[in-house]
């Protein structure tokens, strides 16, 4: 779960997340799994934990993790993240022939970029503008990346 997390968290700060995140076991939950905690204290485990049989695989746990980590910050901001620059859809965490990737369904469907690779698939390491009619500056203290510029609009 650790080397997964390492994976997806080289994408982050095409969101504007910085710092090194965390696997966080979430024992207060039923049955119990993992959580991510961002550097700012941030918890990111919108529909529940990981759980252990997520983890069976690499490529299942990579899975299981990005699309928490990606509804987590959708569930915060109400902003899709990563948008397809192309097509100007949001793309989805999938699992394309053992490999993880970010997956657009513009034009019948096509890859990004393979998780952990999004930045140079977008040209950029920050997002650029708030834009979608969320102030990044009027999330609660405890939102992940809370007074960091977000990207893309929803």
């Amino acid at each position: 779960m650790r080397d997964a997390l390492r994976i997806v968290a080289r994408d982050l700060p095409t969101r504007g997340i910085e710092g090194e995140p965390q696997i966080e076991v979430l024992d207060d939950w039923f049955p119990a799994g993992a959580g991510v905690r961002l550097a700012d204290g941030g918890r990111l485990n919108w529909g529940g934990p990981v759980l252990p049989s997520m983890c069976d695989d690499p490529a299942t746990a990579l899975t299981s993790l990005t699309i928490m980590i990606q509804e987590s910050l959708h569930e915060w901001t109400w902003q899709v993240w990563p948008v397809c620059p192309r097509h100007d859809l949001g793309v989805h965490g999938s699992k394309r022939e053992q490999k993880v990737v970010w997956w657009c369904a513009g034009e019948g469907g096509h890859l990004l970029a393979p998780v952990g690779e999004l930045a140079r698939a977008l040209g950029r390491r920050r997002p650029e503008q708030a834009v979608g009619g969320v102030d990044h500056r009027s999330l609660p203290a405890s939102a992940p990346g809370a007074g960091m510029r977000w990207g893309h609009r929803s």
